[in-house]
């Protein structure tokens, strides 16, 4: 009988705890890790697979806290960027966007996502959600969050106003459906129709709800450019009034506009100041400068209360036009106005079906070729599309990038769905490269060629951080006992191919990858195998 099933040889061993690397040999048998260490006991042969990592960093698989693959994972279960990245794990359900529940209520603001990628829901319940995922054949891990925004729609639609006390009980009866359904916590994204018409003592209800099931309250605040310290004293606020064992992260925490520039050490620092004073808050950040988003976020507030039809409908109008102009002239206290900062030179179209070929362009160099107004070239994009554009926008300094970057307790994220290169459905437009590149580029240029941070604490930063962060069990390590979710790459050439140009290039350096034991990627390839299951809270498949 082999003494394991696969048994890794003479690599650096850097476990995910920020300890650094030490040389050693990792055993593995079914989905566990079992031996770690010296194991020249072992003799050569004696496993069901054996590789040699000489030269390479062996650490734990990957964890990305915030993922948005809920309904592209029906499409191709492979999670192909994210694997090919080295991430083993990804956490959905992020920025209050999930498509469970679905309620006569709420199916519009459903059936925009999934017709994106056409598929068609068979589920209404969040646990029905789980069940159809769970019947999938996934190379990562997946776990989700239950989404605010989503909630409120099944509940009240599009509507710009406070929940009656019945309509929020109804909110937190689905809150707690998905919660004991397996979902890890509550997301909000308070730029996004529905969830922008919420308030406060809404947000820190249905936190409160969570937090009594130990479940985490991640945000994509209200506003992450001219009004982010307003927006992060909210978040603090919501957590503080939710009382015991609310656990606030938030969201790709970044500043976001020029307002804002040269400040991003201090949103740290206001960050820091609450947990120094008890306060359970922590954050991730994906490492470029641009965001990536849906266009619809240059609309007001009551413009997208109106609801997809309606304000397509209303937004053909000169005169809705015109109010909107003025709006985003003047600005909306609160609002995040990325038409006015950075402004429509600083947006880029990723992907319109309606206007295939403007992807990669900027609102204002279509404008300049059409000879158009830039707001009335987003407006009419938004009308062919029903709402539905994808953008990318240029809004952040490098400077404070990597002032966040460095920080040990932020963890590294995505915010990007599962792609593959060449896919029909997964491969249109030209998306964000955190999508393919967002790992090789903390690897590669951050630690080897900047020095930003060592290598042990942005290793952390992909596993521990952000399994503890979350509440998974027994991964983000490497341990006796831990899940078998490994990387193995070359500290030397690791390297993110992924430009802004040209972002679907998966990145180079990483050797293999193992989820819960098994071979997803040998030798840079993947092998086919599916070994990625369901996460429900507690960190355990079912």
């Amino acid at each position: 009988m082999a003494a394991f099933d696969l048994l890794i040889r003479g690599g650096t061993l850097v476990d995910g705890t920020g300890s650094p690397g030490v040389p050693g040999d990792v055993g593995v048998t079914g989905d566990r890790i079992v031996a770690l260490g010296d194991l020249p006991a072992v003799p050569r042969g004696d496993a069901r697979q054996e590789l040699d990592a000489a030269g390479r960093v062996v650490c734990p698989g990957f964890i990305d806290p915030h993922g948005h693959s809920d309904v592209s994972l029906f499409v191709d279960g492979a999670l192909a960027s994210h694997v090919r990245q080295g991430f083993t794990t990804q956490l959905s359900g992020n920025c209050g966007s999930t498509v469970a529940p679905i309620t006569p209520t709420g199916r519009e603001l459903v059936e925009q996502e999934l017709r994106i990628h056409r598929v068609t829901a068979r589920w209404s319940t969040f646990a029905e959600y789980l069940e159809a995922v769970e019947a999938e054949r996934l190379t990562p891990n997946v776990a989700f969050l239950a989404g605010h925004g989503t909630i409120r729609g099944s509940v009240l639609g599009t509507d710009a106003r406070p929940p009656t006390p019945d309509e929020l009980g109804a909110m937190n009866h689905e809150l707690e459906a998905a919660l004991d359904a397996g979902a890890f916590g509550l997301s909000t994204g308070l730029i996004y129709a529905p969830g922008i018409h919420a308030a406060r003592p809404e947000i820190v209800e249905l936190v409160r709800t969570a937090a009594r099931r130990g479940g985490l309250y991640a945000t994509h605040m209200r506003n992450e450019s001219a009004g982010l310290f307003d927006a992060l004293d909210e978040a603090i606020d919501t957590i503080r009034a939710a009382g015991e064992g609310a656990r606030l992260q938030v969201s790709h925490l970044k500043a976001g506009a020029r307002a804002v520039w040269g400040r991003g050490a201090e949103a740290v620092e206001r960050l820091d100041h609450a947990r120094a004073v008890g306060v359970d808050v922590a954050a991730d950040q994906y490492p470029y400068t641009a965001a990536a988003t849906s266009l619809a976020v240059v609309l007001p507030p009551a413009l997208l209360a109106l609801g997809v039809e309606e304000c397509v409908a209303a937004l053909s109008d000169p005169g809705v036009r015109a109010r909107v102009r003025a709006e985003i002239e003047r600005g909306i206290s609160g609002w995040e106005n990325v038409a006015a900062d950075p402004g429509w030179a600083g947006i880029k179209v990723s992907w319109s079906a309606s206007h295939v070929d403007w992807a990669g362009r900027s609102i204002a160099e279509i404008a300049h070729e059409v000879k158009a107004e830039p707001s009335d070239v987003a407006f009419d994009i938004l009308v062919d599309d029903r709402l539905d554009t994808s953008i990318v926008i240029d809004c952040m300094d490098e400077a404070d990038v990597t002032a966040i970057l460095a920080v040990p307790w932020i963890a590294v994220c995505t915010d990007a769905e599962g792609r593959r290169p060449g896919d029909p459905i997964l491969d249109v437009g030209v998306p964000h490269p955190r999508t393919y590149g967002t790992t090789a580029r903390v690897l590669g240029r951050y630690v080897r060629g900047r020095r930003i941070l060592p290598l042990e604490v942005a290793i952390a930063k992909m596993t521990s951080v952000p399994a503890a962060r979350i509440g998974l069990v027994e991964r983000g390590v490497l341990r006796a006992g831990a899940f078998a979710d490994i990387v193995v790459f070359d500290p030397a050439t690791i390297t993110d191919g992924a430009t802004y140009q040209r972002p679907s290039v998966h990145p180079t350096g990483i050797d293999h990858v193992f989820v819960n034991g098994r071979a997803a990627i040998l030798a840079g390839r993947e092998t086919g195998q599916r070994p990625g299951r369901l996460l429900r809270r507690a960190g355990r498949a079912r």
